[in-house]
């Protein structure tokens, strides 16, 4: 009979993409720093308390700092937290028609790159929303510093019970919806504050039903900064259809956000390669180019990239 093996005898899991990159840039003992790694402290003055919890990442830590700002807009270009910058802007917005008499609302705003865009190309005045006070906060100095406070401030708004004073034109939004866990309020909400014949446009990662979920697709669930809620594309329709909006565009754009993803990661590669940085920035680098490497990892196991572009319907009187 054979023996048993011990626990203790079997090897340790290999270094993540996180520590190699370390390793990488600090000449460090990676196995040895994999060995003996604990888990890092959470940031002094943050707690997780119900009120604070939402802005904090699963490990207690707060979703967003100055470094990662730093980091993504290096990434992404300024004022940009994720894949698509002020040139993509106009392709994805193309739909809206917009024009300097339109009021739009961007939810999901984060540094309000996409916000300041629209109102610079079209004119338009947009009011950018995000649910995290601190890329609100960066985000509005940008539009005050490009002198664009009025015509395009950026706000901290709560996701889980969005609401707006004002009905408005469009409502325009960039990967956000996915993080939040009351869909139906959400697009409760956004159909109130819509105008007779306003639009909805956005963009969102959503389950592929007809793809097995593979072990990435399970890796990017659990290893997300905030616990992800994705719908699928027929949860969409009929979501919007149940409100009366009248869904006109529901377009697979995965392969487009994917190549957009690597592109960014392959600069910023060459980047590194010229600059010195602190201990800190090389981890939020890290940090961020491993969180990307999930998301299109799962982009090929059952995750999809799509936009969406709905209608509501003119005044029945």
């Amino acid at each position: 009979m054979a023996a048993t093996r011990s626990t203790d005898d079997l090897p340790a899991p290999p270094p993540t993409l996180k520590e190699r990159f370390l390793a990488w840039w600090e000449g460090i003992d990676v196995q040895r720093r994999h060995n003996d790694a604990g888990e890092e402290p959470t940031a002094p003055g943050e707690d997780a308390s119900p009120s604070n919890a939402k802005h904090l990442n699963r490990k207690g830590k707060p979703l967003w700092t100055a470094t990662r700002i730093e980091v993504v807009e290096k990434i992404w270009g300024p004022g940009f937290s994720s894949p698509g910058g002020d040139e993509f802007i106009p392709t994805i917005v193309k739909p809206l028609g917009l024009n300097p008499a339109m009021s739009v609302l961007d939810i999901g705003a984060g540094l309000g790159g996409a916000t300041r865009a629209m109102a610079k190309q079209y004119g338009t005045w947009v009011t950018g929303l995000d649910g995290n006070p601190v890329l609100a906060e960066a985000g509005m100095f940008r539009s005050q510093k490009s002198g664009l406070a009025r015509q395009a401030p950026i706000l901290s708004t709560d996701m889980e019970n969005f609401t707006w004073g004002k009905r408005v034109d469009a409502i325009f939004s960039k990967e956000t919806f996915y993080t939040v866990r009351n869909k139906d309020k959400l697009i409760d909400s956004i159909e109130a504050i819509l105008k007779p014949r306003g639009q909805l446009l956005f963009t969102d990662y959503v389950i592929d039903p007809g793809h097995a979920r593979g072990r990435d697709f399970d890796g990017w669930i659990h290893a997300e900064p905030s616990e992800p809620s994705p719908w699928t594309v027929e949860q969409y329709a009929a979501a919007l259809a149940q409100r009366n909006l009248d869904i006109r565009i529901t377009e697979d754009n995965t392969d487009t956000h994917r190549a957009l993803i690597l592109n960014a990661i392959q600069e910023l590669v060459k980047h590194l390669e010229t600059v010195a940085m602190d201990h800190d920035t090389k981890l939020a680098v890290v940090e961020e180019v491993e969180m990307w490497a999930r998301r299109v990892a799962a982009l090929s196991s059952g995750l999809r990239y799509y936009r969406f572009y709905a209608l509501k319907p003119g005044d029945l009187s």
